[in-house]
């Protein structure tokens, strides 16, 4: 008997071992309150998350009790205006209520304020940073989504940058050290691209890089820059996306094993931008887009990009895949004006007109009418046959002042092409033969217009 005995106190001695140590743990964390230690061993404690977490609770909230007692009875106090304010900026991650002793402590601090001020910069900009966040920005919406960009802009810029302009407004004080560190100039740069300041985002995007040379958002902003620019100097377009590329692949090899994904997704804004640079890239864009989707399954970039790729190298086998890519990116972004042209037109051209022509009469339907989206309906209605309807899209594209500032020569020859096709199969030869000549323009236009054009003349 007492041999069975020990036996079972030997076979259960872990448990009265690991129950002392929850006693002394117990002990620990209540003679632990009104300190703060988030590093200290509980024992037992630290093998039960939820024991551990409502340990490390009740000592917080204790250590915040005690701290605003003694501010509440003497509000001059530096040091624990100072102790509290790092405790809701560092540990709660509330830097609006660390504005709050900080500045007490700044106001009640005599010896020359240097890290108070510090401090409130920082919460400053870290409230910035919470409303404007590059990633959130770019993984969402990108620059041909009108409406979803001045959504953005009236809900997040305004209230950011009258963050960064209290921080930037502190810049007069004197500081005893320049209390801009990286995520100031993130802040900054990111400020700035949204308001089409290019060259002062430059700037704060190659600061960033400066203090740190690893940062991703630092490179994949700047790489935005380089792009948005690439199309304001065509002259020299293909150096600037070039060093875009540089930069984008830069971050990417160095964040490829991380869950990091802005670089990944920069190279998407880097497709889009650089079709010449995208082509020949299928290998690549595949599998990228595959783990994109996976990982950010609410954004239509990636299948919009893997439809454009599988377009560029087109082949019969590549169309159900490009179809369905575009289908995916109009149904993951909905109020994605290009997403839904592309998926209606490349339906019209390549699968069945009537259904595609349908698909655009919807996108008309749900957005403003643009001259893309005109000019694309217009050569569907021209392929289905409507020559009538074809020929009023096309016209409305290329004759509407509402239309004036978007028009391009390329498509706008084009247009002219249909209008000039559509009129000929309608019998109306006088109007086909002068549209074929703008498209022809002199040899300078389309070259299939001049064909025709002259085949017209004969």
């Amino acid at each position: 008997m007492i041999t069975q005995l020990k036996m079972i106190s030997k076979e259960y001695k872990h448990i009265r071992i690991l129950s002392a140590e929850a006693v002394v743990a117990f002990y620990l964390v209540f003679f632990n309150l009104g300190n703060l230690d988030l590093d200290h061993s509980f024992g037992i404690f630290d093998k039960v998350g939820w024991a551990k977490d409502l340990g490390l609770y009740f000592q917080k909230k204790n250590y915040e009790s005690k701290l605003i007692k003694q501010i509440e009875f003497t509000p001059s106090l530096v040091r624990e205006n100072w102790e509290l304010g790092l405790f809701y900026l560092e540990t709660e991650k509330n830097p609006e209520l660390a504005i709050q002793y900080f500045t007490k402590g700044y106001e009640n601090d005599v010896t020359g304020n240097f890290p108070f001020q510090n401090k409130i910069f920082e919460s400053h900009i870290l409230i910035g940073l919470e409303l404007f966040k590059l990633d959130e920005m770019l993984f969402k919406y990108w620059e041909n989504d009108y409406n979803l960009y001045t959504k953005i802009w009236n809900e997040k810029y305004d209230k950011a940058l009258s963050y960064y302009n209290i921080a930037t407004g502190m810049e007069s004080s004197s500081f005893y050290n320049d209390p801009r560190t990286v995520e100031f100039f993130i802040l900054e740069g990111n400020l700035r691209f949204y308001a089409n300041d290019y060259v002062k985002a430059e700037e704060s995007y190659k600061t960033c890089i400066s203090m740190q040379n690893d940062r991703e958002e630092c490179f994949v902003g700047l790489a935005l820059v380089k792009l948005r620019n690439s199309v304001n100097y065509p002259e020299s377009k293909y150096a600037l996306e070039n060093e875009a590329y540089s930069l984008l692949q830069r971050s990417y090899e160095t964040h490829e094993k991380e869950e990091k994904l802005l670089s990944k997704h920069g190279l998407f804004e880097y497709w889009i931008q650089s079709p010449s640079n995208r082509r020949n890239q299928i290998q690549r864009i595949e599998p990228l887009a595959l783990e994109m989707t996976q990982k950010k399954d609410d954004i239509g970039l990636y299948h919009y990009v893997l439809g454009l790729s599988y377009y560029d190298q087109w082949k019969e086998s590549f169309t159900p895949k490009m179809l369905k890519s575009f289908e995916l990116a109009a149904e993951k972004e909905p109020d994605s004006l290009d997403y839904c042209i592309e998926y209606g037109f490349t339906y019209a051209y390549y699968e069945d007109s009537i259904k595609g022509i349908k698909l655009l009469e919807s996108c008309k339907a749900k957005f403003t009418p643009t001259y893309r989206l005109l000019s694309y309906l217009g050569d569907s209605y021209l392929l289905a046959g409507n020559y009538e309807k074809a020929r009023e899209n096309h016209l409305e594209a290329e004759n509407s002042e509402t239309f004036a500032g978007q028009r391009e020569k390329t498509v706008s020859h084009q247009n002219s092409y249909s209008i000039g096709r559509a009129n000929l199969l309608l019998g109306n030869r006088n109007e086909g033969i002068k549209y074929l000549d703008l498209a022809c323009n002199g040899g300078q236009g389309l070259a299939q217009a001049c064909t025709r054009l002259a085949k017209e003349k004969e």
